[in-house]
């Protein structure tokens, strides 16, 4: 987070301002604070899946802040892992991913697996390398990385298991709403993103649009699978909806002006 940037300084002056608001309304700080995380969380995810457009950002911001009703729980470790490997594949802040970046990387996700009970994660883990290894002219860091990400996958599976796909919808209409509309909105984004030009990094160097794209399609799915294939909390998965919803609805907004 650089304060330099207007928008950087107003989201977290909103986020500050946030969590004092509803601590001081339901005395309750704990939960404030982790509230007050996912609102700044929704807005940085925003960022990665739409860097051309900032106030899309605050659209997702504010979507999620309409959930307040529902939104307990947030699984936090998760959101910033998504942040960082969506970072990871569209290189956007400019400079070379190193070792350390992508062992931080699979230490969120054993975490996720030892704290989730789940060894999806591994395989979300593995494919956002094999990604990288294409973004980063077969770097062989990401070589690596992929055959560490397989033996963390089969380690998760075989520990943990996976829920099979569509378990997690059963008799639970929240989940397959939140697909649905999710998909349905993700896709008519995706279309939209294609047609972006112009994106640059934090560095200021342009970036190809389709590595834009080949992220977001990576988040899409792992939004799919982390409905279908998990046990998550509504609080998360309405989270990663608000950013599907309020890029598409901003996009929407875009398409009608001009």
């Amino acid at each position: 987070m650089d304060p330099r940037y207007k928008t950087n300084r107003i989201i977290l002056i909103m986020t500050i301002t946030l969590l004092i608001a509803r601590g001081l309304f339901t005395n309750d700080w704990r939960g404030s604070l982790v509230f007050s995380a996912g609102f700044f969380l929704t807005w940085a995810l925003a960022r990665e899946i739409d860097p051309l457009h900032g106030k899309s950002a605050f659209v997702a911001a504010f979507i999620y802040l309409s959930m307040v009703m529902w939104i307990v729980e947030i699984n936090l470790g998760l959101v910033f892992w998504t942040v960082l490997l969506l970072r990871g594949i569209t290189k956007i802040t400019g400079k070379k991913t190193t070792v350390l970046d992508l062992l931080g990387l699979m230490g969120l996700g054993i975490y996720l697996i030892l704290g989730q009970g789940n060894g999806i994660y591994g395989l979300i883990f593995t494919v956002a390398m094999v990604i990288g290894y294409r973004r980063s002219a077969k770097d062989a860091l990401f070589k690596v990385f992929i055959l560490v990400g397989i033996v963390v996958s089969v380690w998760g599976i075989s520990s943990y298991s996976i829920l099979l796909p569509g378990e997690g919808l059963q008799m639970d209409s929240f989940r397959v709403i939140l697909l649905l509309v999710g998909l349905l909105c993700g896709t008519f984004y995706g279309k939209m993103l294609q047609k972006d030009q112009g994106i640059r990094d934090d560095e200021g160097n342009i970036i190809e649009s389709k590595y834009v794209l080949l992220s977001y399609i990576f988040y899409l799915g792992m939004y799919a699978v982390l409905i279908t294939g998990t046990d998550l909390d509504q609080g998360t998965l309405s989270l990663f909806f608000a950013v599907i919803l309020g890029v598409a609805l901003y996009r929407v907004w875009l398409w009608r002006v001009l």
